[in-house]
């Protein structure tokens, strides 16, 4: 049942330049400690000799560098992979040497970063081969998932007049990959309790939605905030339950 929808050249293009989740990266697993105290540790010595002129001591920032930490930080990189700070920082930092240290101490810097913005630290090293599976993000309902990420829900289908279609009683939005949801994870979904959002499903007529009406479902795409409706251009629309219940 699983299609790709023809999409607007504008939709597709946010497409393209919104990350989704890498193969195997999982929203959550930055707070499960993937770095070590003595790696961020380590990275004080090259942060002091060659960051804090731009950044200061606190990594809070300067008019000749952007902060590192709080708010500003995360407003530039959530929902960003690891692998992709990681290449900002060595490939122009510092702006008058770029690349000009060794490839572990970016890693390390990495994890300094990580430490200031209260990730918390693990037992192990951050490798460099784990960054791309790494996504940046505040836990879980302490922030809003940005417009045209790539998301789950699940909720009720229901038509409305002129062919519209919903998804009504709806989870929170969950930032996900552009995978096929595989059986189990699909039974995990007809777990979820329904919540109390309502999402506009674009493109849904590709994926015979009377044939489900009335029925809980999973649906992944694109999540677009407005002030009229909340929007989802779906990529995926699966059958989770038979029934949403009462």
């Amino acid at each position: 049942m699983r299609r790709r929808p023809r999409a607007s050249l504008a939709v597709l293009a946010a497409f393209l330049a919104a990350p989704a989740l890498a193969h195997g990266q999982t929203a959550d697993k930055i707070w499960e400690g993937v770095y070590s105290p003595a790696q961020a540790e380590r990275a004080k010595t090259s942060f002091t000799a060659v960051c804090r002129r731009c950044h200061n001591d606190d990594l809070g920032g300067s008019d000749r560098g952007p902060s590192l930490r709080g708010d500003r930080f995360m407003s530039n990189w959530e929902t960003q992979g690891l692998n992709l700070l990681f290449a900002k920082i060595r490939d122009t930092m510092p702006p008058d040497s770029p690349s000009s240290l060794p490839e572990d101490k970016y890693l390390d810097l990495v994890t300094l970063i990580l430490q200031a913005n209260g990730f918390p630290a693990g037992a192990e090293n951050l490798r460099a081969d784990q960054l791309e599976s790494i996504m940046i993000v505040r836990k879980d309902g302490d922030h809003e998932v940005p417009n045209f990420r790539l998301v789950q829900v699940v909720g009720c289908l229901a038509q409305e007049p002129n062919d519209v279609w919903m998804l009504t009683r709806s989870t929170e939005p969950v930032v996900t990959s552009d995978q096929a949801p595989t059986a189990d994870a699909l039974k995990e979904a007809a777990t979820q309790p329904l919540g109390s959002h309502a999402y506009r499903l674009v493109s849904a007529g590709s994926f015979n939605p009377e044939a489900h009406k009335g029925q809980k479902m999973q649906a992944k795409g694109l999540i677009y905030r407005a002030p009229d409706r909340d929007r989802i251009n779906l990529l995926s629309l699966e059958m989770v339950g038979q029934s949403c219940g009462s």
